[in-house]
């Protein structure tokens, strides 16, 4: 009632829709965000052989995958290597933006990892899809990220999924030399 109240505020021009939701929209959100803001349960450590709990689990599968969604969402409304928004993107972004930090604010963050190096010895606590050799790189790099992390206070829900670029190979001796 109050987001009505303030859109009469402005010219009618100047008024946003209200959004098209399904009628149970506002019912799964709630759930979700009930899910995301409960805390884990602190139970005694399942027994050895006991199957994982499948309500956590799915509720983990979920959240990954409604961050994994706004994560590519959001890299289609910005611009290219820059953190702005598309100009025909700008309204809705601003959408997503509030639902991302309130998701940062629940404890859950969502991490692309383009262009961190990897760290030397190769231990890298993500998916690697590909090697790519490119030349001009002296270490390995992810050069792109097809699935984010995606952390709930500093556990990972989610393991992020890259490509690596690496330093090409040194040519190798011609034969007979």
């Amino acid at each position: 009632m109050i987001t009505n109240l303030r859109q009469m505020c402005f010219p009618r021009e100047f008024r946003i829709a209200p959004p098209c939701w399904p009628e149970d929209m506002p019912a799964r959100f709630e759930r979700l965000a009930a899910a995301l803001l409960s805390e884990r349960p602190t139970v005694d450590p399942p027994a050895v052989g006991s199957p994982p709990n499948p309500d956590l689990k799915a509720q983990e599968r979920l959240l990954a995958d409604v961050c994994t969604g706004l994560w590519r969402l959001r890299g289609r409304m910005l611009k290219p290597d820059s953190d702005e928004p598309l100009d025909e993107m700008r309204r809705a972004y601003r959408h997503l933006q509030s639902v991302w930090d309130a998701l940062r604010q629940a404890g859950i963050e969502i991490r692309d990892h383009t262009g961190e190096l990897v760290p030397e010895g190769g231990i890298y606590a993500l998916k690697t899809i590909a090697f790519e050799p490119r030349p001009g790189f002296t270490r390995e790099t992810v050069i792109e990220t097809i699935r984010p992390s995606v952390y709930y206070r500093s556990e990972t829900i989610q393991m992020g999924e890259v490509i690596i670029g690496t330093p090409p190979r040194p040519e190798e001796a011609a034969p007979g030399r």
